[in-house]
């Protein structure tokens, strides 16, 4: 298989022979048939298969902007209300049960509670929707899992997974009735289809989540193409472009701004080139800042961490921006690492003493800074040495163009890999400020903001400078790197 280019893999990888499989167009003829049937548009578009259970939506020919694409009508969705409106729903409603999901819930128990009925309206939708979902993360075996190693995300999917089966038990619980319905298993691939095709709507006033056959076909792409929403004066659901989109082209919807641990988690995908228009990456890596139990002052520390609804610990998202979750960290680091000495400083002899760890946004002191630093420095190094591989090693294996364009490998693989990418700017962070606190603030500055990442030479120069050398720091206009909404703009993916 050909090799993927980088900003062109999320699209490049759609372009395979499409399969043309006798049942699948069967099944799709009585689908668009029965929305027809029923009131339903999409002149322009035709469905497409690429892969076992991967799909798309196509035009037939060109479509002009800001043309309505695809309009379907109100009875032809599924809504949170009509799961409410069922036995098992009501009796949810009335033990005002504690769901992880309870939208989502309420969308699966109609349909699963439907998809008994033989004769059911819906029918033609559930015979198109993919019956096993084995791109899904919670389905997949040891082997699979094992391509994540190293990765917060094994933990997020064994949550998933008890958040789920616990949900379903506390419905059995209330309505024994429910699971001869439906079985764990079979209601943990409802959850993972109504989470991976759902909108959140307002329809008529209410505001609701919603299945909404056909829509749920289009594939994820960003910047959008099109924008949906429930028109009220039409009573339906439609999909307008935003561009032109020439004919044979797949067309997209956003799925929105978002981390790869999300696509892959709810969607069943990793976006290789997850950048949005302005520079940034929303990728992250979790963290967990957590106290050393054998700190003479861990009691008092600990206090201060309850303050912020943290019980020794906080686990924290971290990506390559200025944000509040970075703030959060260097404040937790300085907390972690102040001796007694520098405690006391932060709460008393300041003119205001800190009430939270939030509150201490700027450096206790030198030395103090420094021991965060390298703390922090530690703790990425290990995480880092969790995964079996290296980013270089991950990035030659994508270049290679060996694995299948939507197989588990390749998705699990632009997961790490990413993972990485952030682990090694924070690194550079980290090192830059290590060197900056020891004694070449002067040197680094020279030639700061033509070397290092904009967050990196900002926080550099704005913060410790500063603190290093006394007096308040004055940016060199001309070397300081274009940075719009906090996004870094370095060369960071490798």
């Amino acid at each position: 298989m050909a090799a993927f280019e980088d900003i062109n893999a999320d699209r490049t990888k759609f372009n395979v022979e499409l399969r043309d499989e006798a049942e699948f167009q069967r099944r799709t003829d009585v689908f668009e048939q029965w929305l027809l049937s029923n009131g339903a548009e999409f002149p322009q578009l035709e469905i497409k298969c690429y892969d076992d259970e991967v799909r798309g939506v196509h035009a037939k020919e060109n479509i002009p902007g800001d043309t309505i694409c695809i309009k379907i009508p109100l009875k032809c969705l599924i809504t949170v209300e009509m799961g409410k409106d069922t036995e098992v729903g009501r009796k949810i409603m009335d033990a005002r049960l504690d769901l992880d999901a309870p939208k989502h819930v309420f969308l699966m128990l109609f349909m699963l509670t439907d998809m008994k009925q033989e004769n059911s309206f819906f029918k033609p939708y559930y015979d198109i929707l993919p019956q096993e979902m084995r791109n899904m993360p919670i389905f997949w075996d040891e082997h699979e899992l094992r391509w994540l190693e190293g990765s917060y995300m094994l933990t997020q999917i064994a949550d998933r997974k008890e958040a789920i089966v616990e949900d379903y038990h506390a419905i059995c619980e209330i309505a024994p009735e429910f699971a001869d319905i439906a079985t764990a298993e079979r209601f943990m691939w409802a959850r993972m289809c109504v989470c991976s095709r759902n909108f959140g709507l307002i329809v008529n006033g209410v505001r609701t989540s919603a299945m909404v056959p056909h829509a749920d076909m289009l594939n994820h792409y960003r910047p959008r193409e099109t924008k949906w929403t429930f028109d009220n004066l039409l009573q339906a659901f439609t999909i307008t472009t935003l561009t032109e989109i020439t004919g044979g082209a797949q067309i997209y919807d956003s799925y929105g701004q978002k981390c790869n641990h999300r696509f892959l988690l709810n969607y069943g995908f990793a976006i290789e080139n997850n950048v949005e228009a302005d520079g940034f990456c929303p990728n992250e890596v979790s963290i967990l800042f957590k106290l050393n139990d054998a700190d003479p002052l861990y009691e008092r520390k600990h206090t201060l961490f309850l303050r912020d609804g943290c019980s020794g610990g906080r686990r924290l998202r971290l990506c390559v921006a200025r944000n509040e979750n970075m703030s959060w960290a260097l404040s937790l680091l300085r907390i972690i690492v102040a001796n007694e000495e520098e405690f006391e400083a932060l709460l008393v002899n300041q003119p205001f003493a800190y009430r939270t760890i939030k509150n201490v946004s700027r450096p206790i002191s030198i030395e103090n800074e420094r021991k965060a630093m390298e703390l922090f420095l530690n703790m990425l190094t290990a995480i880092e040495r969790a995964f079996p591989r290296t980013l270089e090693e991950d990035a030659e294996a994508l270049r290679h163009g060996n694995l299948a364009p939507f197989s588990n490998e390749r998705h699990a693989l632009i997961q790490v890999k990413g993972e990485k990418v952030v682990l090694r700017f924070f690194q550079d962070f980290t090192s830059t400020c290590i060197r900056a606190l020891s004694g070449e603030m002067e040197q680094l500055c020279e030639h700061l903001y033509d070397q290092k990442d904009a967050i990196i030479a900002d926080h550099v120069y704005n913060t410790l400078r500063p603190l290093v050398l006394g007096g308040a720091a004055e940016r060199p206009g001309p070397r300081v790197a274009t940075v719009e909404n906090g996004a870094s703009h370095g060369p960071m993916i490798v």
